[in-house]
């Protein structure tokens, strides 16, 4: 009996040896570690469309944080409405060496609206465990089971989800039990290990021991490089209605005849104040003009989410009786508007990003997007309205939703359209500056200061500063200028145009440094391109100049009585695959100074090779913005 004891003692003690090394950190492949904030070291998925109005959802993820810079990673979310079921959430905490220290209880767990500061209300709402480590790395274990009645958007495979963070291994299995055809898209498999099975109504696929992607300078968006998968049944039902569709134009036309064609009458107050604003007025741009400011006078942004998966929008009605709105309720009303004008405006559903370009998916219609403006196809152009802003300029879409692939909805259905680009000639800064300099080196100056474009989304918001604000804002945009000093400042909003422009009167004293009887000045005095990009030889994958744009500088310079430049300015003219950069200083009959600079910085995706070659770029624009002249005395 006392060996049997002894013998089932050593069989436990072996058990839990093993499983704590299923978690124990130094087990993790070191290429798979290595760069790496957190390593997933397994994510198991499996989803089983039931029915039309049924799916099931379970997922195992454990994760080790391996640092600071991963803590984030160990945050595992669950956002359900009424038709999700959670039919189980646990959490369970592992030391270093796989040892189990703590199982998150119902106390740990948070479960909360999903408030983002501006909502009145959402019925959207979110479970998570919020868990602060005493040491790193741990590894933390969820396991999350729901049940969902709506099926339009099924949970695909993306097991790359972030930066910097490797994968042990990660399996995905959709189960269809309902005998509805699904639609499916696979993306950026190549040159990624991942293994794919599809056998009775079963899809799986899985992926392992794959290194961190690093986040690199101008990095595109990751979604691009790592491998996906969309799934999208052909029958469906969101939050109790039932639809299909295989293409963009079915889903605009079964979101438009569902969740829009009867939310779009107008007060009759609305009505007469339309009749009234337009009276006289023919042109089609100026009448969209009124329309828009006429919207913006009377709302402000309040999302208010509830009912059909947060994309029913309420009523216009509902929108001029509160005079607030979601995005989808203000676009719906702004089209309300123009449709009783006798305008086409049409409900646009975007992807919309500061940061990033994120484009809805033209090759495979599905329930995609986070936000809607309006679009207004004109004969020569197409108007493009943001509503939820009471600041934005009409016909202006700045970085959260320009140059995107977008989905325009109407009565005939859903189409793919192109959101407002700027090109590298719209988005212009032009500085003006006029400036007298003396003898003993200072400057007193007047700039004018024009953006256009996005350059325009730059600056215009410093209106709504305070004049603190304001003067802070200056002074530092312009604190390399030698001791300078704010004398007087203006601005100029031009909202129908999208134009901003600065003016101000400035002093910089010692601006140009005397040796003897000479002057050594700056050729720039605003406006000047500094580098902080370094070369990388290991680049791994290609890079992305965002937005392109337009400077110039024109600096008229009185200089003192008795002095001349010193030598002929030959031009600087540099081209570049990245832009152009123009450099001219030319003496007029006066003997002032004209100094023009041009730069132009194209956007674009380029190679990883040419990395290097964009680095060099950036510094050659900087030392030139950084050239001197030397004015000497006759």
């Amino acid at each position: 009996m006392r060996i049997l004891i002894l013998n089932f003692s050593a069989f436990f003690m072996c058990f839990l040896a093993l499983n704590a090394q299923e978690y124990a950190v130094n087990n993790i492949p070191k290429e798979v570690k290595e760069g790496a904030y957190a390593v997933v070291r397994k994510d198991n998925v499996s989803v089983e469309l039931l029915a039309v109005n049924k799916a099931k959802y379970s997922r195992q993820m454990a994760i080790s944080v391996l640092n600071k810079s991963g803590l984030d990673y160990s945050v595992y979310r669950i956002f359900y409405d009424s038709g999700t079921k959670i039919n189980k959430f646990t959490a369970v905490v592992y030391d270093e060496n796989g040892k189990e220290i703590k199982k998150l209880k119902g106390k740990d767990l948070i479960d909360a609206s999903v408030y983002d500061g501006f909502s009145l209300y959402i019925d959207d709402r979110i479970q998570f465990y919020d868990y602060t480590p005493v040491s790193y790395p741990f590894t933390i274990e969820f396991y999350e089971e729901t049940i969902s009645s709506s099926t339009i958007s099924l949970p695909g495979w993306r097991p790359i989800e972030a930066y910097n963070i490797g994968i042990e291994q990660s399996n995905y299995n959709f189960i269809n039990s309902s005998g509805i055809e699904i639609r499916k898209k696979e993306n950026g498999f190549s040159g990624w290990p991942v293994s794919r099975a599809e056998t009775n109504g079963t899809l799986s696929y899985s992926i392992k021991n794959v290194a961190p992607v690093e986040e690199e300078v101008l990095s595109p968006v990751l979604s691009e490089l790592t491998p996906t998968v969309k799934l999208s049944p052909k029958q469906f039902q969101l939050e109790g209605v039932k639809g299909s569709f295989e293409n963009w134009q079915q889903f605009g036309k079964w979101y438009y005849d569902n969740l829009l064609v009867d939310k779009k009458e107008l007060s009759q107050k609305d009505k007469e104040n339309v009749n009234e604003l337009l009276k006289g007025v023919t042109d089609p741009v100026e009448k969209i003009r009124k329309l828009y400011q006429y919207m913006q006078s009377k709302t402000r942004y309040v999302n208010v989410s509830i009912g059909i998966g947060g994309w029913e929008p309420f009523p216009a009605t509902y929108v001029s009786e509160k005079s607030y709105g979601d995005c989808k309720a203000l676009s719906n009303y702004m089209v309300s508007l123009l449709n009783y004008a006798g305008i086409d405006g049409f409900h646009t559903i975007v992807y919309a990003n500061h940061d990033r370009k994120q484009d809805m998916d033209e090759h495979f219609a599905s329930l995609q997007g986070n936000h809607m403006i309006v679009n207004v196809p004109l004969k020569d152009e197409t108007i493009w309205l943001e509503c939820t802003s009471q600041q934005t300029a009409f016909n202006y879409l700045g970085r959260f939703t320009d140059d995107r692939f977008a989905v325009s909805v109407g009565p005939q259905g859903g189409k793919i359209v192109n959101t407002q680009k700027f090109s590298s000639e719209q988005s212009r800064e032009k500085i003006m500056v006029k400036g007298e300099l003396m003898a003993d080196g200072n400057l007193k100056g007047n700039l004018n200061m024009t953006d256009l474009g996005l350059q325009y989304q730059d600056n215009y918001r410093i209106v709504f500063e305070t004049e603190k604000e304001q003067k802070q804002i200056l002074n530092k945009r312009y604190e390399y200028l030698p001791n300078f000093n704010l004398k007087k400042y203006d601005f100029q909003n031009d909202r129908d145009n999208a134009v901003f422009t600065t003016n101000i009167e400035f002093e910089s004293t010692q601006y140009a440094t005397k040796f003897d009887n000479s002057l050594l000045i700056n050729v720039i005095p605003a406006g000047r391109s500094a580098s902080s990009f370094k070369k990388d030889n290991q680049r791994k994958n290609a890079f992305e100049i965002r937005y392109g744009y337009t400077d110039e500088i024109e600096f008229e310079l009185k200089i003192p009585a008795g002095y001349k430049l010193s030598e002929e300015f030959k031009d600087v003219i540099f081209m570049s695959e990245f832009g152009s950069y123009l450099l001219s200083v030319k003496t007029n009959a006066d003997n002032s100074l004209k100094i023009y600079r041009k730069l132009l910085v194209k956007d674009g995706v380029f190679p990883k090779e040419k990395f290097n070659d964009f680095v060099e770029f950036r510094r050659k624009i900087a030392s030139l913005d950084n050239s001197k002249i030397l004015i000497e005395k006759i």
